[in-house]
């Protein structure tokens, strides 16, 4: 806790407070320390970092050198976007997503409208060899159609992979469906060892960070 401490004064040199605790959720902290909270600061004219486990400590120091720190330099580091920008940036999405909507209607006019017109026309029209490649194509089509209604053809791996997700997600659905509790715990159980996976990530950083300097 302590070298997690010293990392963060040392990205962000304002009164700061670390909390730890196990994996039975039980508070970290030294036999002797007066709480269960580390706290840490950076002495006035960018010193060395305080740390000290009585939270009056802190107190102290902050009546004694009241912190008028510059928040956009200390946090400059983190990204950040105004309210325009943020409208911006939703207008243009929504305009991606309006153009997209209007290539399928589109591909799906070309589809089902203007390609079968142009078949009935050329089929019409056109000289007899070119009506019988027409006349063949459609039944090709209708043949294709009926084998998978049927389910006689043979579907490309992509399809068959999409078949087996769909199935497994009818099937914990159903399971979810008949046992929420159940279904509640394993999300939460799933979320702490997220949780705990992040943490000792972040612990290795940390102390790969530290031993850098």
């Amino acid at each position: 806790m302590e070298t997690e401490l010293a990392f963060w004064l040392s990205r962000y040199p304002i009164p700061l407070m670390v909390f730890g605790y196990d994996e039975a959720h039980n508070p970290i902290a030294p036999r002797k320390a007066d709480e269960t909270c580390l706290v840490g600061w950076i002495a006035p004219g960018g010193g060395d970092a305080n740390l000290s486990w009585n939270l009056n400590d802190l107190s102290n120091h902050l009546d004694s050198a009241p912190a008028h720190p510059d928040w956009r330099t200390i946090y400059s580091d983190i990204p950040f976007r105004t309210g325009d920008q943020i409208k911006e940036h939703a207008l243009r999405r929504l305009r991606e997503q309006r153009k997209g909507f209007l290539v399928l209607k589109l591909a799906l006019s070309m589809w089902l409208a203007v390609i079968p017109a142009t078949f009935a026309i050329a089929e019409f029209l056109g000289p007899q060899w070119l009506g019988a490649i027409v006349l063949a194509y459609s039944l090709w089509k209708a043949w294709r159609v009926a084998r998978e209604l049927w389910g006689h053809s043979t579907p490309s791996p992509s399809a068959s992979a999409s078949r087996e997700k769909q199935r497994k997600m009818d099937h914990y659905f159903y399971h979810c469906e008949r046992n929420p509790g159940g279904f509640a715990r394993l999300v939460l159980e799933n979320f702490d060892a997220d949780a705990r996976e992040r943490t000792r990530i972040e612990a290795a950083q940390i102390a790969a960070n530290s031993q850098l300097k």
